[in-house]
């Protein structure tokens, strides 16, 4: 059975870092260049995000929310050092690149399928963690498997092995070719050297999808068992041809209301929908790439930090700010929740679950503990030494002074 959509678009997520001391500098290259536009948020405009999140991770993601009345004179003024400071101290910077118009593309092949790609944006946390966003719809089909095909080949577009997967040809003046796409790619992120030590894949991105299928295939006769081993194709980011058995295990699913299905891996986060529901084609799709998208972004982050803090740790020259970090990220993250909402709850701890969030941070604090004691342990021997240099340089002292006072008598 050949599923159909009503409405669809895939977001292609690429993490990669920046070393803390260039940090600073790369959002002031990207504020220098025209072709990035420095994102705000307005309450008014993004009330839907503001009233989702709580007060701490909104004011750690979201701090223009701060500056709504300020954004024009911030925006007109790109020379201006408030402008500067104010994106430099804040926690979470974000970044849309002026694409100009909807980039048209399609697949390098014969009958391949027409996409567009369109927004590019750069989301940055101030530890140099960041992450590159490709908002993607496929065009002149409607057809299910078509989207299957389109996710699994697109993320791998950034693979450095070209040819063992099917290319995908620009087709516009803002990228020409997939070559240019990637150079644009290398530009944005920079040295891969860094990514590679947190063991992020540099050479695939992340899904983020969202489909609503036509209500004829899932509705109140059709049972949603029907289409199952297409939502699990979608979820793993499989084509459409795949006929074997699927691994599960690994594949966190959420009942979200009626006819709404996501699924969380590894591999990203993909949510089904039915149109029998209008809900699912008008209000659900802003909260999926708004409210819930930067749910992930925000777990994402966390996952990737703790392996930067982990890996601090391993350094003795930077354990002690690790340390200072990690204390920092326990009492202003870990320890607050994220949103009241109830299905935020659900795809946060889902998300949490996949990514293993709670083992990352029990076995960071077990590194923490050991680097504490350890500095402990040093600092005490250090401490010894020293009263036992002293208790020396005491005695010594001592003696020569009695046989003065011997000699002397």
């Amino acid at each position: 059975m050949e599923l159909k959509m009503k409405y669809h678009y895939s977001y292609f997520i690429y993490p990669y870092v920046i070393k803390e001391k260039n940090y600073s500098k790369y959002i002031q290259r990207l504020l220098k260049n025209s072709k990035y536009t420095p994102k705000f948020f307005a309450r008014e405009r993004e009330l839907s995000i503001y009233n989702y999140f709580l007060p701490n991770v909104r004011e750690y993601m979201f701090k223009t929310f701060e500056f709504a009345n300020k954004t024009r004179e911030i925006r007109d003024n790109l020379d201006n050092k408030l402008r500067e400071n104010i994106f430099k101290s804040s926690p979470c910077t974000m970044f849309e690149y002026n694409l100009g118009i909807d980039a048209q593309a399609k697949t390098d092949e014969e009958g391949g399928i027409f996409f567009k790609i369109q927004k590019i944006e750069v989301i940055c946390f101030e530890t140099g963690i960041c992450f590159l966003v490709i908002k993607t719809n496929i065009e002149d089909t409607d057809k299910f498997s078509d989207l299957l095909n389109f996710n699994l080949k697109f993320r791998d577009i950034n693979s450095n092995v070209i040819g063992e997967y099917n290319n995908i040809k620009i087709q516009t003046s803002t990228f020409g070719d997939i070559k240019k796409l990637s150079e644009i790619i290398s530009e944005i992120t920079g040295s891969q050297r860094d990514s590679e030590k947190l063991d992020i894949d540099i050479n695939r991105f992340l899904t983020y999808s969202y489909v609503c299928l036509d209500q004829e295939y899932w509705n109140n006769k059709n049972d949603f068992n029907e289409i199952e081993k297409e939502f699990f194709k979608f979820a793993n980011v499989l084509n459409s041809e795949f006929n074997s058995s699927f691994d599960n295990d690994r594949l966190k699913v959420i009942n979200l209301g009626d006819y709404i299905k996501l699924g969380i891996s590894n591999s990203g986060v993909d949510l089904l929908t039915s149109s029998i529901n209008t809900v699912n084609y008008t209000n659900l799709p802003f909260e999926f790439e708004n409210e819930y998208f930067y749910t992930y972004i925000f777990t994402l982050y966390q996952k990737f930090y703790f392996a930067k803090i982990l890996n601090s740790f391993k350094n003795a020259k930077t354990q002690m700010k690790a340390k200072k970090e990690f204390v920092k990220f326990t009492n202003e993250i870990w320890v607050h929740e994220l949103t009241n909402n109830d299905n935020g709850i659900l795809i946060y701890e889902g998300a949490k679950e996949v990514l293993n969030l709670e083992n990352l941070y029990k076995k960071t604090k077990e590194q923490y503990d050991v680097t504490f004691k350890n500095l402990k342990m040093r600092n005490s021997d250090v401490l010894n030494r020293i009263v036992l240099i002293l208790l020396a340089a005491s005695i010594v002292t001592n003696i020569v002074n009695f046989i003065n006072l011997y000699n002397l008598g």
